[in-house]
């Protein structure tokens, strides 16, 4: 009851605050885990609560607000639940923040897991409810949803840790913490692209776990030859998730990382092999150009046949080209302004998206370290080449010190593209 209270009184203080600041707002939905009320909270020992991870809201304009106001909103927020910001860090390495996404009716269109989601598992915080607008049931979520969740995941594991790490003999508690609950999130998500890839995708996350559990061997058993305890994983990560017990965790956090690590790639490799029936026998292969090809023709494909009421192959090549190629000057001009002269490597290869480019990149990085401290100096060379299409690189060394510069690159690109413009 506690912490249903402090919950809602947080929710009530946000939604005032966004109230206050933004103009014209229709709707405001809590996504996310806390919206499909299976939000992950620990008590401290002495009787605090926190929130593990965010708070997802979206929020239904007329307008989408300027950069400059959405900061002074998250500035306001995190200033009324006395927390840092940590829209500020090259990445949120924090037990909990808060992500708000601004959309128009019209933006409910697109095809995404992300709107099923919203449709299917959010509640309504304020205003009308819009979700009946949003057209798509479960079936409809493309296969390109559940490749950028696995992407994401590559982002987190590299967020959240550190080559210092390997020289700790013990890591601090709040370190560890943070690095086991995105490992074990991993684990979870890794379910989740895998029921988008069997078409058996459900919100809830121990819904999610036991359909998981049942499919597994019977849809993915060259998969399951790898990886055979991996639906035991998934369920013993979803368990800590909506009952979070650290004096239960007994691995060690960065041994657990690799291992997280070596689950995430040898699944990646599957998907991306079903997705675009391509061999991914090794990480140095540049994929990006065939996975820009498929990965945002879904989306577009919402967007034309909703505003031409038409749409066909050719036509979706040439939107997806054009998109990548908008998106890349785009970006161009946010790294420009980042870094205080002209940096135009995201116009060269401009059909591949600068996200596509840096995501292939992260792969490689978080691949290129072994766990005794040693580095692939091939693949992490590769990495900084790709990556140097997104973001200026300096890399010395091809060692561990190496490593972590060419880790706090990706993560500079990852903030830069999601829109946090003001990170230094």
């Amino acid at each position: 009851m506690r912490i249903d209270t402090q919950i809602r009184s947080q929710l009530q203080l946000i939604t005032d605050i966004i109230l206050k600041n933004i103009s014209d707002v229709k709707s405001i939905l809590l996504t996310g885990g806390f919206g499909k009320g299976e939000g992950s909270v620990r008590t401290t020992k002495d009787g605090k609560i926190i929130c593990l991870r965010d708070f997802d809201i979206a929020v239904i304009a007329d307008r989408i607000p300027q950069e400059e106001t959405v900061q002074k909103l998250y500035d306001q927020i995190y200033l009324s639940l006395d927390l840092d910001n940590p829209e500020y860090m090259l990445f949120r390495v924090s037990n909990f923040d808060v992500n708000i996404q601004f959309l128009r009716k019209r933006d409910l269109i697109y095809r995404d897991i992300w709107f099923f989601d919203l449709k299917a598992a959010s509640q309504l915080l304020h205003g009308e409810d819009i979700r009946n607008l949003i057209p798509w049931s479960k079936e409809d979520i493309p296969l390109s949803s559940g490749l950028r969740i696995l992407f994401e995941k590559v982002c987190g594991l590299l967020g959240f840790f550190s080559c210092d790490y390997l020289k700790s003999e013990k890591l601090s508690e709040e370190k560890s913490e943070l690095l086991i609950v995105e490992c074990y999130k991993t684990f979870i998500e890794i379910c989740t692209a895998l029921c988008i890839l069997a078409g058996r995708y459900e919100p809830k996350y121990a819904d999610r776990a036991k359909i998981f559990e049942r499919l597994y061997f019977d849809k993915f058993p060259e998969l399951a030859k790898a990886l055979p305890d991996l639906p035991e994983r998934v369920t013993m990560c979803t368990r800590f998730k909506l009952k979070p017990d650290f004096t239960k965790v007994y691995e060690n956090p960065v041994e657990l990382w690799f291992s997280t690590r070596d689950y995430l790639g040898t699944t990646l490799r599957f998907y991306i092999s079903r997705y675009l029936s391509i061999n991914m026998s090794s990480w140095e292969t540049n994929h990006a150009e065939t996975v820009a090809r498929h990965y945002y023709k879904p989306f577009l494909n919402s967007l034309i046949s909703t505003k031409l009421r038409t749409s066909n192959r050719i036509l979706l090549d040439i939107a997806s080209f054009l998109y990548q190629t908008l998106t890349n000057m785009e970006y161009a001009y946010v790294v420009t302004r980042n870094v205080g002269m002209p940096y135009l490597q995201p116009l060269r290869r401009c059909y591949i998206s600068p996200s596509l480019k840096f995501f292939q990149a992260g792969i490689m990085t978080l691949f290129s370290l072994n766990r005794d401290g040693s580095t692939e100096k091939e693949l992490l060379e590769k990495a900084a080449n790709e990556l140097r299409h997104c973001i200026p690189v300096e890399l010395s060394t091809l060692d561990i010190s190496g490593w972590e510069t060419l880790r706090k690159h990706f993560l500079k690109a990852y903030s830069l593209y999601r829109g946090y413009h003001f990170v230094k």
